[in-house]
């Protein structure tokens, strides 16, 4: 099963996403700091790995760029989206280099998860 973790200050943040995630069958978790979310990445076994992690621009610890850069270095194949209200070039800039998948609003719409699982599925097809 896939497995997917949201790093967020407020738990119903990311409901429209956690949704869609339940209905392709994919595991949720939640992480209220950056040191959480790296403590899960940690426990997690290579095979039953962390395969996405959508995490809030700002956490009470960290900001989601330093996040990235972590999550990055400890596990490279978990895809990373991050929620906030950096303009288009903003981001590009915060986060290029770094395999971002997407940036999401601050809270998701029903919209804005399906945008997401085009992508998710988009990567799939990409997969052997």
């Amino acid at each position: 099963m896939k497995r997917a973790v949201f790093a967020g200050r407020d738990e119903d943040q990311f409901i429209e996403v956690e949704q869609m995630l339940s209905r392709k069958n994919v595991s949720v978790e939640s992480a209220g700091t950056g040191k959480d979310l790296l403590s899960l990445l940690s426990n997690s076994p290579e095979n039953g790995g962390i395969d996405l992690v959508v995490m809030d621009e700002k956490l009470p610890d960290t900001t989601a760029r330093v996040l990235v850069e972590s999550v990055t270095v400890q596990s490279p194949f978990t895809h990373c989206v991050v929620a906030g209200t950096m303009d288009k070039k903003e981001f590009h800039d915060a986060y290029e280099g770094y395999g971002v998948l997407m940036q999401l609003p601050p809270r998701p719409s029903e919209k804005d998860a399906l945008a997401l699982e085009t992508h998710l599925d988009q990567l799939a097809g990409l997969s052997c």
